[in-house]
């Protein structure tokens, strides 16, 4: 498919995709990333489309990233940021910004292994293989990442 066309195909149904998205996954982020890899596969696998059934053709697309995007680890991991926030009192609330800032305050050794699993959605093992760790060596420093950023955010 060429480029021209795609553009157009953004143009007209990004934002019906978008609301689509957030709609089926809760999240506004996970929306944007969801509605950009469908035009991404667009690009990149020379998709052809039927015009009559252009809509309904992208809106299966979209249907299935989200699919995908709620089956994968990194939807199911998103329970692990209130575990992290688990113990706070009520009164206290966080920005998801205030949370990135202080994990970026914590030593690489826990820095790193927190990022990945929270925030990239990567299982201990994973991480351990793109570390060159054991897994309890990566759950040690997810641990002990969380409670230093539980210490520093109850400050």
């Amino acid at each position: 498919m060429k480029t021209d066309r795609i553009l157009t195909l953004f143009d007209s149904y990004a934002d019906d995709l978008y609301r689509f998205a957030v709609s089926y996954t809760g999240s506004k982020q996970e929306a944007e990333d969801i509605v950009q890899d469908v035009f991404l596969k667009l690009l990149s696998k020379n998709i052809a489309i039927n015009s009559s059934s252009e809509k309904s053709y992208l809106f299966k697309m979209t249907a299935n990233l989200c699919k995908d995007y709620l089956k994968s680890k990194r939807a199911k991991n998103t329970d692990d940021y209130d575990e992290v926030m688990e113990g706070m009192s009520t009164s206290d609330s966080f920005t998801d910004d205030e949370l990135y800032d202080e994990l970026m305050q914590l030593p690489d050794i826990q820095r790193v292994p927190v990022y990945l699993h929270f925030y990239e959605g990567y299982t201990y093992k994973e991480i351990a293989k793109i570390l060159q760790i054991s897994e309890s060596a990566v759950a040690m420093r997810i641990s002990r990442g969380k409670d230093e950023l539980k210490k520093r955010l109850e400050e």
